[in-house]
């Protein structure tokens, strides 16, 4: 489109006011990259803001000129500035500028972006921008030796009703702020390390990463708390750091032999005709594992390279245990029980989380949506075939596939 004009109408929007924190930030590691006229025009789009609404009224392109004593073509530049670092985002729509404005990176996350750290350190001279990062600095407290035994939110509060769950649309946040943790998890990390002999095992080995691995390799092979410790033995050497790729073959192997009946494992899993509780598809979806639900679709013993899906579903897309869940069995019950390659997962999960698909309930009537828009897709057809024969519309609609299959297990 054509560029902006003094006459254009514009509004700005925010989630949210920077704290001072954010101010030190833009000052410091942004105004060297974007320039000063730039830095004037974020503090004062947010000087627009209604502080209740966090939307302003509309304005002209020329209001800004005169508050900031620039022209216009100046601005446009600056604003650009603004968009390429992520500090604005820039909408149009029936002759109306929609300017809204995000908060700053965190120092961390900024520094180690591995694009704006390297542009300031360029703006301003290593010596300045080693300066720059000192006062951010703070004291570290290492972890070393010590094992992590707080609770995960759902290791303290019970479970609400699925249907009580209801999301809440434009409420102010920060967009860097992370959700509670929710673990799903019952490795308990203090038997598995009171198993080891000290000879063979250092606690600070147990990072946060090296721990999300145990977890999810203890959860997707269904592996507990001393298979994992043999697991471990097989994997790791104590003067060495972790190698996740080979504590993760070893729970394979270690799968792998409990599925044949080996000696050194205990027999393979009956197929679970009730494995948990199912009132609800949020509270089965939620408490059953992977090697459970793929047993109770299949009616028999588990592949290892099946498992191996959800183990890459979760690591490397970092979807959760539930939604994992969820998506299995959708994606089975619509492939007509045949398990497809990971890229077909991955592609499905990417967009779940685009979606925002986060949660067991969200995960729930995420899949009732889309069957309710596949059938209503069905329907349309039927009835537009119909009007070319002239026949009466009546759409054959199937049950949804969700219903059937949480009766199938009951």
């Amino acid at each position: 489109m054509e560029r902006v004009r003094r006459s254009d109408v514009f509004f700005v929007h925010a989630r949210t006011m920077p704290s001072s924190a954010d101010h030190q930030a833009l000052a410091l590691l942004y105004q060297p990259l974007v320039g000063v006229t730039a830095f004037s025009l974020y503090l004062s789009l947010f000087a627009l803001l209604n502080k209740a609404t966090l939307v302003s009224e509309k304005y002209l392109h020329s209001d800004l000129e005169s508050i900031l004593d620039v022209k216009l073509e100046t601005l446009e530049e600056a604003r650009f500035r603004l968009e390429a670092v992520g500090l604005v985002s820039t909408a149009f729509k029936s002759d109306c500028f929609l300017y809204e404005l995000n908060l700053p990176m965190s120092p961390s996350s900024f520094v180690n972006d591995g694009v704006l750290g390297q542009y300031l350190k360029a703006a301003v001279t290593e010596e300045r921008y080693a300066k720059i990062i000192k006062l951010f600095k703070t004291a570290k407290v290492t972890r070393d030796g010590y094992m992590d035994l707080s609770k995960a939110f759902d290791e303290v509060f019970p479970a609400l009703p699925a249907e009580g769950a209801e999301s809440e649309a434009d409420l102010s946040g920060r967009v860097r702020s992370k959700p509670i943790r929710i673990r799903h998890s019952t490795f308990d990390f203090r038997l598995f390390a009171e198993s080891m002999t000290p000879e063979f095992f250092d606690p600070a080995q147990l990072t946060d990463l090296v721990r999300d691995k145990i977890d999810n390799l203890a959860y997707v092979y269904g592996l507990d708390e001393l298979a994992m410790k043999d697991v471990w033995l097989r994997a790791v050497d104590k003067t060495k750091p972790v190698d996740l790729a080979r504590l993760a073959t070893a729970a394979r192997d270690a799968y792998k032999l409990t599925a044949r009946g080996g000696e050194a494992a205990p027999e393979a899993d009956p197929v679970p005709t009730h494995p948990v509780e199912t009132a609800d598809p949020a509270t089965y979806f939620g408490a059953v594992s992977p090697k459970e639900l793929l047993q109770e679709m299949s009616g028999g013993k588990v592949a290892v390279a099946d498992l191996r899906i959800v183990e890459r579903l979760l690591n490397e897309i970092g979807l959760d245990k539930g939604v994992t869940n969820v998506m299995l069995a959708y994606v089975l019950k619509n492939n007509g029980g045949d398990m497809p390659s990971y890229e077909y997962f991955e592609k499905i999960g990417l967009s779940w989380k685009r979606n925002r698909v986060d949660s067991v309930a969200v995960a729930v009537d995420y899949v009732k949506h889309l069957n309710a828009e596949y059938e209503k897709k069905r329907a349309s057809g039927a009835a537009r075939k119909a009007g070319r024969y002239g026949k009466e519309d009546k759409p054959d609609v199937k049950i949804d596939w969700l219903d059937e299959y949480m009766k199938s297990i009951q």
